[in-house]
């Protein structure tokens, strides 16, 4: 169809009869080999170019799945660029379309999680040890935050390890405490950092989850960090202290 001007206006007649005249802004450039073909312009409207290749794909949806598969294999890179720069370009819409997947997802995006954290586990408590030194002042203002509004699961956390020190049936003193950390010069016996620079920590040396008694015996100076990388694992330092104390 060729260009038909309206009262001044340049547009054509759409192929589809019952669509009529439009101006050439509601058509696609047709173009051959980058060349304008024809009048420039492709036969039929926006809306019923793009209603006929809806109706093309939905009739042979495995053929275009394949074409769109090739394509995208062959243009990995430009699309990757293409997605990008649109998301650099609309960054409140995919914050907001990411919150949905989220909301929507989350059993699933927690199976992920906690799958890739069971094969890896002490790769993650790593990251969590750095990210906890990094913003332990954060950290610790939430936590008092967070139990001053739920002082339930305070309370609950209190009890739990409360019920762990009695079931050990023994227990130390705080003197008890304060003489053992002067007889190790108030030193972390793992990493050797040294009060008062760091806080030093109980630690159990067979943990009380694991039957460990909180007898002054089972007890061992560690700092918040060489604590937390302990863990749950039986480790005894106090043995290779006194063996560098025997070598000296």
């Amino acid at each position: 169809m060729a260009i038909v001007y309206q009262n001044g206006v340049a547009g054509k007649i759409c192929a589809n009869l019952e669509c009529g005249w439009k101006q050439l802004s509601e058509f696609h450039p047709r173009q051959l080999l980058g060349i304008p073909a024809g009048d420039g312009y492709k036969s039929r409207c926006k809306d019923c170019w793009n209603a006929q290749k809806r109706d093309e794909r939905a009739a042979k949806p495995e053929e275009y799945k394949e074409t769109a598969r090739k394509y995208v294999e062959a243009n990995k890179e430009h699309i990757r660029d293409l997605k990008r720069k649109h998301q650099a370009e609309n960054p409140e819409r995919y914050d907001e379309a990411l919150r949905k997947y989220r909301e929507t997802h989350r059993e699933e995006i927690n199976i992920k999680a906690k799958e890739r954290r069971e094969q890896d586990l002490e790769h993650y408590r790593e990251i969590g040890r750095n990210s906890y030194e990094r913003h332990a002042e954060e950290r610790r203002k939430y936590s008092l935050e967070y139990y001053k509004l739920h002082p339930e699961k305070s309370v609950a956390a209190s009890n739990r390890r409360r019920a762990l020190k009695y079931a050990s049936k023994t227990t130390h003193t705080e003197e008890g405490w304060q003489e053992l950390k002067a007889f190790y010069n108030f030193k972390c016996l793992r990493c050797g950092a040294q009060e008062p620079d760091i806080k030093l920590t109980r630690d159990h040396v067979i943990p009380l989850t694991q039957g460990g008694s909180d007898s002054i015996d089972n007890v061992q100076p560690l700092c918040a960090r060489c604590n937390s990388k302990k863990n749950n694992k039986r480790i005894d330092y106090r043995q290779s202290t006194s063996e560098e104390s025997e070598d000296q």
